[in-house]
């Protein structure tokens, strides 16, 4: 398997692991508030970052701007408290409708904040994925607008925003730090919505499945997702990413129905037959355009004229022609390791 289909086998994890907390989630929220969930799940995923890479994470935001990480993370914590607020005021099934509508707003932002042209090949398989999610979480028909669908519909921005800003950070920065940075802005913000808006936590009235599920969404749904989807982000545009992120309600749909007992209509079963075909096919598209693109940026680079010697009595030698160096200061250049092997940016390898 080549680079690409590992970052894209990461997403498809993170989609699998993404479904089944989403059932979990439901069922601790039984003796649980939203809020203090999050608080801890973040608190505790902040704890485990900062034991393993709080010297590293340190060099890298000494060495970053705050337009470098901020938005990002700012966009992740809105996405995932508005997420776990729609689960407490409606069906998991429409929320899980709702957060995979990012596929729809990326490429929209991105043409916006990356200057990215919007390609019109994936108009066609956005149009039919949005038709497939009807079919697979609205019931046949049933589906509702109330206040957990519009905190679904925030979460759809706030995580295509993420998305795009985690993109345009991770030219700076490595996958390490983009991940605590939207992690620790998560805990943070979690824990003060959790003090002011929320009672206090009982801690006996918790029970011991919402705590297994808390330490589960620590560890597998923030710890590990986040570094799967910034690696992913490294080598894949943040469009590709969140089509593939559509598959989450599929997997959300079958833990569901094992977990909750919730099933599934026919309608719901060609939903997801539609969302599969076009996520496959919609992929294999952008590797076939990636891979034109990358061909040509190779032909125009092997016109460019070599870099001039520098002269014999003082003098500058010719820059680097510019589609070359577009090329080697692209985003998506060479993937990362996973977390525990990241090599540190090229910036820091001086200290």
């Amino acid at each position: 398997m080549d680079i690409r289909g590992i970052c894209i086998a990461s997403v498809v994890l993170q989609t699998v692991i993404f479904g089944s907390g989403s059932a979990f989630t439901k069922l601790a929220y039984e003796s649980i508030s939203p809020l203090w969930a999050l608080a801890i799940r973040f608190g505790l995923a902040s704890a485990v970052f900062a034991v393993l890479f709080g010297p590293r994470i340190v060099r890298g935001l000494r060495g970053a701007r705050l337009g470098d990480w901020l938005p990002a993370a700012l966009c992740m914590a809105a996405s995932y408290i508005s997420c776990n607020v729609a689960l407490d005021l409606t069906t998991a099934t429409n929320v899980g409708f709702l957060m995979a509508l990012p596929v729809v707003f990326t490429p929209i932002l991105a043409a916006v904040v990356l200057r990215r042209r919007y390609r019109l090949v994936h108009l066609p398989f956005q149009v039919a994925v949005v038709g497939g999610l009807y079919l697979l979480c609205s019931s046949g028909g049933s589906f509702t607008f109330g206040w957990g669908e519009l905190c679904g519909l925030l979460t759809a921005v706030s995580l295509a925003g993420a998305l795009v800003f985690g993109e345009r950070g991770l030219a700076r920065m490595d996958v390490v730090t983009v991940s605590a940075t939207q992690i620790f802005a998560t805990f943070a913000f979690s824990l003060a919505g959790a003090l002011l808006f929320d009672q206090p936590l009982d801690v006996a009235a918790v029970q011991p499945l919402a705590w297994g599920t808390v330490a589960f969404l620590a560890l597998a749904s923030t710890c590990l997702t986040f570094a799967l989807q910034n690696m992913a982000l490294v080598r894949l545009p943040s469009a590709t990413v969140s089509m593939l992120l559509t598959g989450e309600p599929i997997f959300t749909a079958l833990f569901s129905w094992g977990v909750l007992g919730e099933t599934l209509s026919t309608a719901g079963l060609v939903g997801a037959a539609v969302i599969v075909v076009c996520v496959v096919a919609e992929t294999w598209v952008d590797g076939r355009l990636d891979e034109k693109a990358g061909a040509a940026e190779g032909a125009a680079a092997d016109t460019l004229p070599a870099a001039a010697p520098a002269p014999a009595f003082g003098g500058e030698p010719a820059m680097l022609g510019e589609p070359a160096y577009a090329a080697a200061t692209s985003v998506r250049g060479p993937v990362a390791l996973p977390v525990a092997f990241v090599p540190p940016h090229p910036a820091y390898e001086q200290d």
